[in-house]
């Protein structure tokens, strides 16, 4: 069945659309029409930044009596982008806040919000759009007894959410701790003060989690959720650690049973300082294992490695397909051992997407036919 917006051709409709819109303004405009933000696929006109859906279905009104409701149509790349890109109009694909955000730069919440959603009175935002978790750390957490910051090893202490009693894992703590399951990043924010803005710390994720005693806003006592946050990069080269390497003389089936097992968020062990080796030692076990499952050859593209290291092992690097954080911890099954010619064109070639999207078939494709293990 052909979508309604085949039987938009008017520009001059969605200019008069736009034109509503700004008059409204945004939120008003939205909610006349019930439509909601469109995030992931704007619409830019005179420098000025539009939600494509709620345009394309009012501009429907204008050209032809009633405009659409947002339940007549879906958004998107099928639909709306192809009617309004017709007519001249530039609809763009909203990039991953891992990587429009600049390390350093200071940000406003407001702003935030709007670009990329979550939950302004929280400390910890879950985007639905976004393949991403927003932390926010500050000065705050002294008046329940906690302080968040950097232990001496480089690992960030982040205190949960939860005012009163024990904290638990629900909501926003439960999306950090589940953040890799979901195929999601962890982005770091430093609160400086009232109206100040937020400063972006960078792409973490959470190596473990702990808990301590601490006290809720009626100063009661409580347990407190404490994750432990390693810095990551978005784009890895070949995973070198600074400890031993796992022995790659073990069994194809010894490899893979300890890269499952290693791809899970566990309570730290009774020193969290160890948080960062063991965080080094998983993830080595999951690039054991996806470069032994390779054979040596890239599987986005089927073509032998490039050149042999000096350990003589082919070398391949690790992507994460679900998230843009490229070393550390994952479940094998989202992680391929590919050359660097793959790697540059997934993050940065004009078919990157797709090309990620193939490889993820293909990964899937290969665990299931050795056959999945259990997680739990």
């Amino acid at each position: 069945m052909a979508s309604p917006l085949s039987l938009l051709t008017s520009a001059d409709a969605v200019r008069a659309a736009i034109a509503e819109c700004d008059q409204l303004g945004r939120d008003e405009f939205l909610k006349k029409y019930g439509y909601k933000n469109s995030r992931l696929y704007p619409l830019e006109y005179q420098g000025n930044i539009y939600d494509s859906k709620a345009i394309a279905g009012v501009a429907y009104g204008y050209e032809h009596g009633t405009p659409l409701k947002a339940s007549e149509f879906n958004g998107g790349v099928a639909t709306v982008i192809p009617a309004l890109a017709r007519l001249g109009f530039n609809v763009m694909e909203a990039n991953n806040p891992s990587i429009a955000l600049v390390k350093g730069t200071t940000y406003f919440r407001k702003d935030l919000l709007a670009k990329y959603g979550g939950q302004l009175q929280c400390g910890i935002w879950t985007p639905k759009e976004f393949p991403v978790v927003l932390l926010f750390t500050g000065d705050n957490g002294k008046n329940y007894g906690y302080r968040d910051g950097w232990t001496e090893d480089g690992v960030f202490l982040y205190t949960g959410e939860g005012q009163t009693g024990d904290m638990t894992f629900t909501n926003g703590n439960l999306a950090i701790r589940e953040h890799r399951n979901n195929g999601k990043d962890l982005l770091l924010f430093e609160d400086l003060g009232k109206g100040k803005g937020v400063r972006y710390i960078g792409l973490f994720e959470c190596g473990s989690w702990h808990e301590k005693n601490g006290y809720d806003k009626k100063n009661q006592k409580r347990k407190l959720i404490i994750f432990n946050l390693i810095p990551v990069e978005t784009a890895a080269t070949d995973i070198e650690t600074q400890l031993e390497a796992v022995n790659t003389s073990q069994s194809f089936e010894d490899l893979r049973a300890a890269a499952y097992a290693a791809s899970k968020t566990n309570k730290a062990g009774s020193k969290a300082s160890e948080t960062k080796r063991s965080w080094y030692e998983r993830s080595a076990k999951v690039s054991n294992y996806v470069l032994k499952r390779s054979k040596g050859i890239c599987e986005a593209c089927d073509q032998p490695a490039p050149f042999m290291k000096k350990n003589g092992t082919p070398y391949l690097e690790p992507h994460h397909t679900r998230r843009l954080a490229d070393n550390g911890l994952d479940h094998p099954i989202w992680v391929g051992a590919i050359c660097p010619t793959c790697h540059r064109r997934i993050h940065s070639g004009q078919d990157g997407i797709e090309w990620n999207k193939q490889l993820q078939t293909r990964l899937k494709k290969k665990e299931e036919e050795i056959g999945l293990l259990p997680t739990e």
